[in-house]
């Protein structure tokens, strides 16, 4: 249960961030200064034919003067968007573009999640001064809406024929429309907004026929020319998202796309899920244990009950090497310990083979090594033996055939820690101007397997591995339950206190083991006589002590640690309200 819990709170977090680009719509993270345009447009002339459908067909002949030299081209941007009906998207298909007859480059890029921008020209060679003429072709959906305020017909055409966005002067323009139906009370304006926001009214040639043309002179830039014009037929079906503009970095502006992606995602998650079920381990019963199992040290028995390994077991097994003479474990007066060796090979006679593996921080008989608060030195040398400590447990688990690979071993960790990143990059990169949700597969699957990157996850416990576990899941039990649940009774046997506490500290219930001898016995827990701790009175508990050469060692090792790390580095019926949104300039 708690895997799958833990399963969907990382799916939710992923489904969270997969939805963060919303927060940047219509956001320019570039330079906003405006470039200086200094090119004109001499004659705009545009054709556009309205399909029954709804379809529109367009076909726009620029004639632009470059004065100077230097230029690429020019750009033309569409806007998805439609003002009158936020429901609708106008995408631009088909797109095709001439150079002075001749085919040339063009680059698409979303720009601010709302733009379609080409590019049109080379980056490798510029134009000659003088006048150059494009023309462009392009198709769009859903041109006819739904009538509005301004129309009593059902159906109206509402277009931008010159979006606000050029940023050229246009000396003159003819602008042709082909309607599928007469036209009926016709608007057609020349700015933004109405007459009294400052538009003006254009002239209009064909009023109650299917052809309309408009022409101007004189249009400074950023000036629309938007018409109106009801249509007595019935509505088209129109494609419409149930998302605002504003999702469409997120879900895409497919809805057929995004359930094929929510498909995706969930077979991607069964098979991360088949993955986090194949690393699964069921516990085992831990009746209840008197003594560990017998040739088994704290750091094994750390080991086999969480399949892992980290300071606190190297720790209880310096004092289980303490408590069998081994060493003496001595702390000075500036807070530093001492780790003596007390009776040469003979000490480390018959204990287990991690627990041997620390006498590495001793050179030899009679030797001592002082572990000392932010000692740079002390702590490399501690950060190396702990290294090797760890090695040699995880060793011995699989030498002595305690463990198996689980699944695909760890290189499960390894695809989580990947798909994250990849949710990551669709975020906040968004290859291919791909929505975020194109990660939705990738995050149901990193989701699923998440509990891979939990240690232990690439192994399983064999059948000898499985008993061990049960033993000593028993003994942890009987050191950290409280005595009304699982008594012992000390009478005549005070010294398994510390005989014991090297595991309570590796399974790190060295409280609830000192308590448990206090309720027992009535009196404060003895101090193991390998303790040797200057500055400490009675009324210090064990677990101070054992605190603080914790502490020593830590401080040691992160002082070393610290040192690595600096030396690595670092509203509609006015102007410019109808489809068609968009504009131009040159590059």
């Amino acid at each position: 249960m708690k895997r799958l819990l833990a399963s969907a709170v990382a799916f939710a977090f992923m489904v969270v961030l997969l939805c963060i680009p919303a927060l940047f719509y219509d956001i320019d993270f570039e330079s906003t200064d405006v470039a200086s345009e200094d090119t004109t447009i001499t004659s705009y002339k545009a054709e556009f034919t309205v399909g029954e459908d709804g379809g529109l067909d367009v076909v726009e002949r620029l004639r632009v003067n470059f004065p100077t030299a230097g230029k690429h081209g020019i750009f033309r941007f569409f806007d998805r968007v439609v003002p009158s009906d936020p429901d609708v998207r106008a995408l631009v298909e088909d797109f095709e573009v001439t150079a002075d007859g001749e085919e040339t480059d063009v680059q698409h890029t979303v720009e601010q999640g709302r733009y379609d921008n080409y590019r049109i020209g080379d980056a490798d060679s510029t134009l000659s001064v003088g006048e150059h003429v494009y023309v462009l072709k392009y198709h769009v959906e859903g041109a006819l809406t739904p009538g509005g305020d301004e129309v009593s017909t059902d159906t109206e055409f509402y277009w931008n024929l010159i979006p606000a966005g050029w940023q050229q002067d246009i000396l003159q323009s003819v602008l042709t429309v082909h309607l599928p139906e007469p036209a009926e009370e016709v608007r057609c304006y020349v700015g933004v907004g109405k007459v009294e926001d400052g538009a003006r009214e254009c002239n209009v040639q064909g009023v109650g026929t299917r052809d309309l043309t408009v022409r101007t002179d004189g249009l400074n830039s950023h000036t629309p020319v938007t018409l109106l014009a009801g249509q007595d037929l019935p509505t088209p079906e129109q494609a419409t998202l149930p998302w605002p503009a504003r999702y469409d970095n997120v879900f895409g502006t497919s809805e057929s796309t995004l359930g094929a992606l929510a498909l995706l995602a969930l077979l991607a998650g069964g098979v991360g899920m088949l993955l986090n079920w194949l690393a699964y381990e069921r516990k085992p019963r831990f009746p209840l244990q008197y003594a560990p199992p017998e040739g088994i040290g704290p750091a094994q028995a750390q080991f086999i009950l969480q399949e892992r390994v980290d300071r606190r077991a190297y720790v209880a097994s310096l004092m289980h090497a303490a408590e069998h003479g081994a060493v003496d474990l001595q702390r000075g007066q500036d807070r530093s310990w001492t780790i003596a060796d007390k009776a040469g090979p003979q000490g480390w006679a018959g204990l287990d083979p991690v627990t041997l593996s620390v006498a590495g921080i001793l050179s030899g008989p009679g030797s001592h090594f002082v572990a000392r608060p932010k000692d740079v030195q002390g702590g490399q040398v501690l950060q190396s033996q702990v290294s090797s400590f760890t090695a040699a447990t995880k060793l011995w688990a699989t030498a002595n055939g305690l463990l198996v690979r689980a699944g695909i071993g760890g290189l499960g960790g390894l695809l989580v820690l990947v798909g994250f990143g990849l949710v990551v990059t669709a975020v906040f990169w968004r290859p291919f101007n791909w929505p975020s949700m194109a990660a939705l597969p990738i995050a149901a699957f990193t989701a699923g397997a998440v509990v891979l990157l939990q240690s232990g996850s690439a192994t399983k416990r064999t059948h000898a591995g499985r008993e061990l576990w049960s033993r000593v899941g028993g003994f942890k039990r009987l050191l950290s339950t409280p005595s009304a649940k699982d008594r012992f009774d000390f009478s005549g046997r005070q010294e398994l206190y510390t005989a014991y506490l090297p595991y309570a500290v590796a399974f790190d219930c060295a409280q609830q083991w000192a308590q448990k001898y206090r309720v027992e016995t009535g009196q404060e827990p003895p101090a193991p006589g390998y303790f040797y701790a200057s500055g400490y009175g009675a009324a210090h508990s064990v677990d101070s002590m054992v605190g603080d050469f914790d502490g020593a060692l830590s401080s040691a090792i992160s002082s070393y640690e610290a040192t690595q790390s600096s030396s690595s580095g670092g509203g509609g019926g006015g102007g410019g309200g109808g489809g068609g949104g968009g504009g131009g300039g040159s590059w």
